[in-house]
C-alpha cells in the first residue's frame, strides 16, 4: 500500500505539470469556436434610462458591467438570448467605471462564465470587442451580440476623472451600447471591460488635461482592476495566466472538464493512501495547521517586544478576536488578521513599520501605484492606506489606536475598535466608506 501511495504521489505532480503547461500555452480559437465559447456568457443589461452590455463572471449569477450603465438604476434586467432575469447591484466603483451584478431568483440556467486574463496584454495582441452597440435603437435585434476585431495599442495609467487605473487602448470598434461588454483576446479570455468610444475624453490624472480620443482609438478598463475588487468581495472567478499564442484551435473532442475530474479523483485517492499509511504524521500536522489558522484560533497572549540594548521592537495585533490590540468591526476580518511590527530604524525619529498578514482568509492589501496589492509582509509608511478584508484604514490610524498600549500584549485592556475618524492626511468618505486624500485646505 505504501509503494502504491508513493507511486500515485509521484505521478500527480507530473500530471499537474502537463495540465499547467497546457493552460499556460493558451491557443487562439477560430471564429466558430470563439462564438461558441463567448456567446453564452454575453448579456444585455437593461435599465430605466437605456441599455448596456455585460458578461458572466460566475455560474452563481455574477455579472460584470460598467458603473455608468447601472448608476442610480432602480430596476435592472439582464437578458441572455431570449431569456431575462432581474438583477441587483452588489458592488459599483465610479473610479474604475466597473460594477458587479447578482442575478435574482432562478437566474439564467446553463450560463457559462468567461476566464479573466489577469496579466496585462502585450501591444498588437488581436482582440475582439463583444456587446450590443446601438441596443437603445434596435432592442428587438439585440438577441445576439456583435463582434468587432482589432488589436491592443498599449496599456496606460489614466483616469475616467475620479482616480487612476490601468486602461487598455485598442482599435476594436465600440459604440454606445457596448459599454460594460468584454474585450476578449483570440484565446477567449477577457482582458478588459469596454468603457469609452471615439470622442470620449480620458484624463492622464486628477486635474490633468482631458484628451479627446480620435476616431479609431477606443478604451477599456483593464480586467486586473476588476479581479482585485472580486478578491475583496470574495466573488470566485477563473483567472487565466500565460500568453495567448496563435495556432490551431483546441480539438472539439477534448474534455477538459473530464480531465479536471480525473485529476481531482487522483488527488483524493492519494490523500486517502497517505492518511492510511502515515496517519500519525498527518494527525500531528493537522494539529499544527489547526493551531496556526488565525481565523479559528487566536494565539494566547504573549510578549511581542524583543529588546536588544537600546532597540525595542513591538507588534500590534489586528483582527476581530479576543487578545488583539486593535479590533476591526468587519465580519470578513479574521480573528487574528495581521500584525504591524514597529521597529526603530537607524534614525530614532524614523521608525520602520512592517505589515504582516497572519494567514488571513480574505487577505491584507496596501494601496500602491494606484491600485490595491495583496501582501504577505511589506514595509509601510504611516500615510499608507491599508485594507483588511473589506475594512479600509491607514497605518497612522492603527498606530493611534494602539498608542495607549505600547507593550502590545493584547487582552481586553488593549482592545480598541477602529472607528470612522482617521489620522494623517486622509479622510473617510461618509457615503462610501472609502479612504481618500484629504484636501490641502483641510490638512
Amino acid at each position: 500500500m505504501r509503494v502504491r501511495c508513493l507511486l500515485v504521489l509521484f505521478a500527480l505532480p507530473a500530471f499537474a505539470t502537463v495540465l499547467a503547461s497546457n493552460a499556460l500555452a493558451a491557443t487562439a480559437l477560430d471564429d466558430a469556436a470563439m462564438r461558441q465559447r463567448v456567446a453564452p456568457a454575453i448579456v444585455l443589461v437593461i435599465v430605466e434610462e437605456g441599455f448596456g452590455s455585460g458578461f458572466m463572471l460566475t455560474a452563481q449569477g455574477h455579472v460584470a458591467t460598467n458603473h455608468h450603465v447601472v448608476a442610480n438604476a432602480e430596476r435592472v434586467i439582464v437578458r441572455q438570448g431570449e431569456r431575462t432575469a432581474p438583477a441587483r447591484v452588489v458592488w459599483s466603483s465610479p473610479r474604475l467605471d466597473l460594477a458587479v451584478l447578482q442575478l435574482r431568483g432562478r437566474g439564467l440556467p446553463g450560463i457559462r462564465p468567461l476566464p479573466l486574463a489577469v496579466s496585462p496584454p502585450a501591444p498588437l495582441l488581436d482582440v475582439v470587442a463583444v456587446g450590443f452597440p446601438g441596443a437603445a435603437n434596435a432592442v428587438t435585434a439585440a438577441a445576439a451580440p456583435s463582434y468587432n476585431e482589432g488589436n491592443v495599442g498599449r496599456v496606460v495609467e489614466g483616469t475616467w476623472g475620479l482616480g487612476r487605473l490601468r486602461i487598455v487602448q485598442h482599435s476594436a470598434d465600440i459604440n454606445p451600447g457596448n459599454s460594460g461588454g468584454p474585450l476578449i483576446d483570440v484565446c477567449g479570455r477577457v482582458i478588459g471591460v469596454n468603457t469609452g468610444f471615439a470622442g470620449v475624453s480620458v484624463s492622464t490624472g486628477p486635474g490633468g488635461p482631458r484628451i479627446e480620443a480620435p476616431s479609431g482609438v477606443f478604451w477599456a478598463s483593464f480586467i486586473g482592476e476588476l479581479a482585485a475588487a472580486l478578491d475583496s468581495l470574495d466573488v470566485p472567478y477563473t483567472a487565466a495566466g500565460g500568453v495567448c499564442e496563435a495556432g490551431p484551435a483546441a480539438a472539439p473532442g477534448t474534455n477538459w472538464f473530464g480531465i479536471a475530474l480525473v485529476a481531482a479523483a487522483l488527488a483524493v485517492v492519494a490523500l486517502l493512501f497517505a492518511f492510511a499509511s502515515f496517519r500519525r504524521n498527518v494527525a500531528v500536522a493537522a494539529v499544527r495547521v489547526r493551531d496556526g489558522i488565525s481565523r479559528r484560533v487566536v494565539p494566547a497572549a504573549r510578549p511581542e517586544s524583543v529588546e536588544s540594548g537600546a532597540a525595542r521592537t513591538r507588534s500590534i495585533r489586528i483582527g476581530r478576536g479576543r487578545g488583539v490590540d486593535v479590533a476591526l468591526p468587519a465580519k470578513r476580518v479574521s480573528r487574528l488578521h495581521a500584525e504591524l511590527e514597529v521597529a526603530p530604524a537607524t534614525d530614532p525619529n524614523a521608525p520602520r513599520y512592517v505589515l504582516r498578514d497572519c494567514n488571513s482568509t480574505n487577505g491584507t492589501r496596501v494601496f500602491r501605484h494606484g491600485r490595491w496589492e495583496r501582501i504577505h509582509r511589506e514595509t509601510v509608511q504611516p500615510t499608507d492606506r491599508v485594507q483588511f478584508a473589506d475594512f479600509e484604514t491607514t497605518v497612522a490610524e492603527l498606530l493611534r489606536l494602539a498608542s495607549g498600549h505600547p507593550s502590545g500584549t493584547g487582552g481586553s485592556a488593549a482592545r480598541h475598535t477602529a472607528g470612522d475618524r482617521l489620522a494623517g492626511p486622509v479622510q473617510r468618505n461618509p457615503g462610501t466608506g472609502e479612504v481618500m486624500q484629504r484636501p490641502e485646505r483641510e490638512r
